[in-house]
């Protein structure tokens, strides 16, 4: 299968993978496969990956240049661990992954995968498994990676990763993370070289997060569909000599189209409380244990095994709402953030599509459908009966950095010297309904209207 297409004219950046056989998920079994719901696909600047039911593919993109044509490595099958359940082993299974994400930390990407049973688990892009946790028990609907413009290496890096649950938010730090997972890779490799290829984790190291109830501030039976932190936020009015950090995080539910929370830190779930409250009284009791073993023993006696304490599930932190946007029976129903979270495209059950400024707080744009716009645009067009109503359901939405001064060789990652100012934010919106690709810079009038 070859999703790069037709050549290109010179200079015009393209790129594509060859792969035999996707049917692990799903390809060729109906028409229209790539368009199942229930296929996740994600894409990072070298490697795409999807994921249907208990199985994971990850496969390589072929570079723009000639010479790299064949170069992409081979694809990579994963299999859902039947080891995740956390239930009894005489229950019957049905675990399957529900949400993916690309993590890139300069030379190294990994894989996260968030499971129908709430588990995470992180692959490295070999297909080894290098860490699994669970947050919450309910399953993972949206796993979020925000960054930030990282100057050594031209590009944008990774600063945390979101969990979305319907009823609560997580937040995991790169500071806690990324050292976590460059040790397990390192001890991955060590064992394929040995020769070892079964995944081996230890699942006593865990990962300091933070997690909030997003839905308790909607009241009643209210669920989140899905979410987004965006950032760091000023701290309310009585408290701007507050020393701690607080994070604005905006949802969508079943009944409201748009809520913004703040979210407070929860400094006991910090990297720091985290070793002082649960490394250092193991490591005193151990350390005096041994003391004593050594001081009173006078044989060769083995030394009783450690256990380390139980991991207790985290508090919630506390959230509050600032604002919400209700106007039943419309919800909102998918949510695109920009790369570093200053904007956000909502979709709502109207077929409509709002444009936020997460830092504001404000909807700076409403997308509707015009059909006068079109049939300007494409006199040929003809439209359905019914068709007015369509409007921009089931779009979906994507945000796009691309250089303000034409040349495609700017926005590819071996350009020297770029820098954020070269590139502009973009929101690429396709809408199936109207077979229709829309493409509009955010801070100008201009439209691009493709097929």
């Amino acid at each position: 299968m070859n999703l790069g297409g037709k050549k290109r004219p010179q200079g015009t950046r393209h790129a594509g993978f060859v792969v035999s056989d996707l049917s692990s998920v799903g390809a060729g079994s109906l028409e229209g496969w790539i368009q199942n719901p229930s296929l996740l696909m994600a894409m990072s600047d070298r490697l795409f990956a999807f994921a249907k039911g208990a199985y994971s593919l990850i496969v390589g993109w072929e570079g723009p240049a000639a010479e790299d044509e064949g170069s992409a490595p081979p694809p990579v099958e994963i299999r859902l661990p039947m080891g995740s359940s956390s239930k009894s082993s005489q229950e019957p299974l049905h675990v399957q992954f529900t949400a993916i994400q690309w993590l890139s930390f300069h030379k190294y990407s990994f894989l996260a995968l968030g499971t129908s049973q709430g588990s995470i688990l992180f692959y490295s892009t070999a297909g080894s498994l290098l860490h699994r946790q669970v947050f919450q028990d309910t399953p993972v609907l949206q796993l979020r990676a925000r960054g930030n413009w990282d100057k050594s290496s031209q590009r944008s890096s990774v600063e945390e990763l979101c969990v979305v649950y319907a009823k609560a938010i997580v937040r995991i730090d790169t500071i806690d993370l990324q050292p976590l997972l460059h040790r397990c890779l390192q001890n991955a490799e060590s064992r394929a070289y040995k020769g070892l290829s079964e995944d081996v984790f230890d699942d006593k190291n865990r990962i300091a997060h933070q997690v909030w109830n997003v839905s308790r501030n909607l009241g009643g039976t209210s669920s989140c569909i899905d979410g987004a932190i965006t950032g760091v936020m000023p701290p309310p009015l009585l408290e701007h000599q507050s020393t701690q950090r607080y994070f604005c995080a905006i949802t969508v539910g079943s009944d409201c189209a748009l809520a913004a929370h703040r979210l407070s830190e929860d400094r006991t779930s910090s990297l720091v409380n985290f070793l002082i409250k649960k490394i250092m009284p193991a490591t005193v009791s151990t350390v005096s244990a041994l003391a004593k073993f050594v001081w009173r023993s006078s044989d060769n006696q083995e030394a009783p095994e450690y256990r380390p304490p139980e991991v207790k599930p985290q508090e919630f932190g506390r959230a509050s709402l600032i604002t919400t946007l209700k106007d039943r029976p419309r919800h909102g129903e998918k949510i695109a953030l920009s790369p570093s979270g200053g904007m956000a495209a909502i979709t709502d059950s109207l077929g409509r599509i709002l444009l936020v400024d997460t830092q504001a707080l404000v909807v700076i744009r409403l997308w509707k459908v015009c059909f006068y716009l079109l049939l300007s645009l494409r006199p040929t067009m003809s439209l359905k009966r019914g068709s007015t109503s369509q409007g921009y359901r089931d779009a979906e939405c994507f945000f796009i950095e691309v250089p303000v001064t034409g040349n495609p060789s700017v926005g590819t990652p071996s350009h020297k010297g770029i820098t954020k100012q070269d590139l502009v934010l973009c929101l690429a919106i396709h809408a199936p309904r109207r077979e229709v690709v829309e493409a509009s810079f955010l801070f100008a009038s201009s439209l691009a209207l493709l097929l």
